[in-house]
């Protein structure tokens, strides 16, 4: 079964007008497009492009992963996302307290873990897990310089927490904890958002500036210092494991993650932060170990990302005058997005279609074999059986 796939752009806050319908050829709403799904997610399934019947229905069940076009021209919240027990438990509870699923206040919208990969298709820019002990300590003295003495008196204590056993979630913690800033950690926010020329060496003051410019004294602020900050080139990939804060500053990329729609938020939002779930969830030692990585070729226009994840696979297609890609076969049932020139996508059962740059496909496991033509490059998102 070959089906191509369409569905409508999710129009967030923090998406771009103009970086999907630039890139992707997908038509403009004048409205920022922050994301589009491809999968059977509830929240925001696609449906055959021809037929407009949701996917789940046309394959006759659910997709264990999906894949997004996502847009950031600002910063995301800092976020991160559960584990198979966390999100059984947190959906269970949630139901129990009578929270609706469409609920703002709402944290966990299914029961399944959520682990994602995102893969640039511009330079992308990012913030996930955080920086070694030392580097904090780094730029919190240097902070200290710069902000009053009962400011730099709550430097130091940051600093008392972080020398100490697992001392980034004992930091975090103490900068999540209670309902509102206390009035000292508020004052070192509004000093902080005052930083607009300062002679440093360390701290990232323009980061500082962008983010307190759009969020002012929101408490992520503080945890974003701790946060290591990454610059994706085109292709490169980021796989973000349970656990593990991340908030995505800008950029086009491909995301492939598990179907799951639960967010743990920690600051830079206007949304529902929990501290509390967002404490409980946070994994300090895979948060320490996330770093970028490239793809490893396979054969001339095949490509595999390698980043441990046991839910989905992703490779790389890439074809044109010169290569094809000639009877292939699947790890499992497939979405492939393409997103440069047009991929022409053939199987054993007969089926044929072209995917044209910004459209997307469901493939079938069922074919023994796939071929692909055409000149494009475009990105295979894979379940495991």
């Amino acid at each position: 079964m070959l089906v191509k796939l369409t569905n409508d752009p999710r129009e967030y806050s923090w998406g771009s007008r103009t970086l999907i319908p630039d890139a992707l050829a997908i038509e403009a709403t004048g409205r920022p497009m922050a994301e589009i799904w491809f999968g059977t997610h509830s929240r925001s399934e696609a449906r055959d492009a021809h037929t407009g019947q949701p996917l789940s229905q046309v394959i006759g069940q659910p997709l264990s992963f999906m894949m997004k076009f996502l847009a950031a021209d600002y910063p995301l919240s800092i976020q991160l996302h559960p584990n198979e027990p966390q999100a059984v438990a947190g959906f269970e509870a949630e139901n129990a307290m009578g929270i609706e699923l469409d609920d703002a206040a709402r944290n966990f919208r299914d029961h399944h873990a959520k682990r994602e990969t995102l893969v640039a298709l511009t330079r992308f820019d990012a913030l996930v897990g955080f920086l070694p002990v030392h580097e904090i300590e780094v730029r919190l003295n240097e902070l200290a310089v710069l902000v009053s003495e009962a400011s730099a008196s709550l430097l130091k204590r940051y600093l008392t927490l972080l020398s100490g056993a697992d001392g980034h979630r004992a930091l975090v913690g103490d900068i999540l904890a209670g309902d509102n800033p206390s009035p000292i950690q508020q004052g070192l926010l509004e000093e902080i958002c005052s930083l607009r020329a300062a002679d440093v060496e360390h701290l990232d003051l323009a980061l500082i500036t962008r983010l307190t410019e759009i969020f002012a004294t929101d408490r992520g602020v503080l945890i974003a210092l701790l946060m290591k900050r990454v610059e994706l080139r085109p292709g490169d990939a980021l796989f973000v494991a349970t656990g593990v804060p991340h908030c995505y500053l800008s950029g086009l990329a491909i995301e492939t993650m598990t179907s799951s729609d639960n967010v743990l938020r920690g600051g830079l939002t206007e949304k529902h932060v929990s501290a509390a779930d967002f404490m409980a969830m946070l994994d300090t030692s895979e948060s320490l170990d996330c770093e970028p990585s490239k793809a490893t070729v396979l054969l001339r226009g095949l490509e595999r990302y390698d980043f441990g994840s046991t839910d989905f696979s992703l490779h790389r297609i890439q074809v044109g005058g010169s290569n094809l890609l000639i009877d292939f076969g699947l790890p499992g049932e497939s979405l492939l997005l393409c997103v440069e020139g047009e991929l022409a996508i053939s199987n054993s059962l007969d089926e044929r279609l072209v995917l044209r740059r910004g459209e997307a496909a469901y493939l079938s496991a069922d074919a023994n074999f796939y071929s692909i033509s055409g000149s494009g490059m475009g990105y295979l998102g894979s379940s495991i059986n």
